[in-house]
């Protein structure tokens, strides 16, 4: 879509935020690299539907503005740390800097207290640019603390400086100003501590690259696409108050753009301003009839205003336009269910898990169904089950909505002394007065052997 609003070949932006090297993989060239070589196994994967996106020049992400080197510095000096979480085989790793960096270090500092070098570079040369893949892959135990520290030169000695006489020089995305990242490649013992890495590095780098962003829009206020990324970063940690402000500037400098209401009635949507996320939304179709994501937005929000047969509109809309829309598919099936229809609820839900197998809404919604149907010829235990221990090991069995679905699964199948069990382990995680009050209710049934079923609408 960005594509097809510019008239030149490409677009001119950054990568948008949803955008990420696919399996941990170093997708990018600068001066210097040669074509990787990857041992067996380290394929990745593409998904169907995945748009693939080369950017000439790749500008990093933003990272917080600690870069301020004043002219004729010698010495200026940066540095980051992370504790990892969980044990990780160590693959590969890649500096990144731009010209006046001249010396980049990489340690280890292990539990124990020992130092392992990850990597030194002490004449930093940003013509040429290099993945080192370690010979011998190895092990950093949980505790180990990760470092960085990368020393510049801004003075007129420097012949790698660009600007001669030297003037001060501020982090940025452009080779005339300066950044200092380290990447590593790590492989985690299992799915389980690759999630736990990847929260553990979330809160960072959304933190960070937050600070980055506000950096360069403060510099140029009129770049939309910052406005737009920093928008969504601010979303992924719920501070939709501030994602509005940006894309109700987004709005302001580009009215006719169909994606900037959509964008701003979602952070609006977030910010429980929802009469507010109606119009935004109405804007974009009113400019865009087509657009199924304003369509499948739109009628969430009228779903939770008490429409559901407007809602519903919405959502065949945009099904129509877009049959791969999981999450379009998932909400006609919950409207669908709210009316009754249970056996058309199932097909949505098992075409939204089509496309998504691991969406856990989805999952829970067809285990709740097949487990507690009003009609027992869409019940089926075995199948409840299956779905419902999928949704609980996708919660980290931490979520008692979805134990509550596991609890009922068992029920379902005369499994009653698991389902009184998991129903209790739901109850300990505190949930709220209303789930935990069905929750006991439905336990209650479980110890005298007696299934739950949903009443019949």
């Amino acid at each position: 879509q960005l594509d097809d609003q510019d008239p030149a070949p490409g677009y001119e932006g950054l990568l948008s935020h949803s955008a990420v090297y696919p399996d941990g993989h170093f997708l990018g060239w600068t001066p210097g690299q040669v074509a990787p070589l990857l041992p067996k196994g380290l394929a990745w994967r593409l998904a169907p539907g995945t748009d693939l996106v080369l950017e000439v020049h790749m500008k990093p992400s933003g990272r917080t503005e600690v870069v301020d080197i004043a002219a004729g510095q010698k010495d200026y000096a940066i540095g980051d740390s992370f504790v990892l979480p969980v044990d990780v085989e160590v693959q590969a790793i890649q500096p990144h800097a731009h010209y006046r960096a001249r010396e980049v270090k990489g340690l280890a500092t292990l539990p124990d207290g020992t130092t392992k070098w990850l990597i030194y570079i002490k004449d930093w040369d940003f013509r040429w640019q290099h993945v080192y893949r370690y010979v011998t892959p190895f092990v950093l135990p949980k505790g180990t603390t990760l470092e960085v520290q990368y020393t510049f030169d801004n003075s007129a000695d420097n012949p790698r400086n660009p600007q001669q006489p030297p003037t001060r020089v501020l982090w940025g995305q452009w080779s005339k100003d300066e950044m200092g990242d380290l990447w590593i490649q790590m492989l985690t013992r299992d799915d389980r501590d690759l999630r736990t890495l990847n929260e553990a590095v979330r809160p960072k780098v959304i933190a960070e690259d937050i600070a980055g962003y506000e950096s360069m829009i403060r510099q140029d206020p009129s770049r939309i696409q910052l406005h737009d990324d920093v928008a969504l970063l601010y979303l992924d940690v719920g501070r939709a108050g501030e994602a509005a402000a940006h894309l109700e500037a987004s709005v302001r400098l580009k009215p006719e753009s169909a994606a900037a209401h959509f964008n701003f009635g979602t952070a609006l949507t977030f910010a429980g301003r929802l009469d507010e996320a109606i119009d935004q939304y109405q804007q974009a179709l009113k400019i865009r009839p087509d657009y199924g994501l304003a369509h499948n937005n739109l009628g969430n929000v009228l779903l939770g205003r008490g429409n559901p047969g407007e809602a519903l509109e919405h959502f065949r809309e945009a099904l129509r336009l877009d049959p791969s829309n999981a999450e379009a598919h998932y909400n006609v099936g919950s409207v669908l269910r709210s009316r009754g229809d249970l056996s058309e609820a199932a097909g949505q839900f098992r075409e939204a898990l089509q496309l998504k197998p691991d969406w856990i809404p989805a999952v829970a919604s067809l285990a709740w169904l097949l487990a507690t149907a009003p009609d027992a010829a869409l019940r089926d235990a075995n199948q409840a089950i299956r779905f419902a221990e999928q949704a609980a090991d996708l919660t980290r069995r931490q979520d008692a909505s979805a134990l509550d679905v596991l609890a009922a699964a068992y029920a379902a199948a005369g499994q009653f002394d698991r389902a009184v069990a998991v129903s209790q382990a739901a109850l300990e995680m505190k949930p709220d007065a209303t789930l935990a009050a069905a929750i006991r209710r439905r336990q209650e049934l479980y110890r005298q052997h007696q299934a739950y079923v949903s009443p019949a609408l």
